[in-house]
């Protein structure tokens, strides 16, 4: 929290930053189900041969099999979940500040921020 930024208007911009770092964790969660299916579809490669010298057929495409593994979008999720989760920590430290001035539905907000966060874990994970 900014210090001595006057009693004008504190609740605004707390708000603001806590819904865009929500939307920024949510973003990166929900950016695990592209990982995940860019990484399937390099799972599975064909590789066209090329024409040997006089004419002949084309050889059949040889699969190639890759050993990938969905680390990378697990650790995407995990991020995520962190910077939301310290989001709701930061807005609910720096509402304490300001309760007496104002009185906001910080609880609701926080509510509404950790079902949303949980939801898209869930989605992400069951994507996975």
């Amino acid at each position: 929290m900014e210090k001595y930024r006057g009693p004008t208007n504190q609740h605004s911009r707390m708000e603001r930053r806590y819904f865009a770092q929500l939307i920024f964790g949510l973003i990166l969660i929900l950016l695990a189900i592209p990982l995940e299916t860019f990484r399937m579809e390099l799972g599975d490669v064909e590789i066209q041969q090329p024409i040997p010298p006089g004419g002949e057929d084309r050889p059949e495409p040889v699969k190639i099999q890759t050993n990938t593994s969905s680390a990378f979008a697990y650790l995407v999720m995990i991020v995520g979940t962190a910077t939301n989760f310290h989001a709701m920590y930061r807005y609910r430290n720096n509402y304490e500040e300001i309760k007496e001035s104002y009185t906001r539905p910080a609880n609701i907000f926080l509510i509404i921020g950790l079902v949303i966060t949980i939801l898209a874990i869930g989605i992400s994970y069951l994507s996975i």
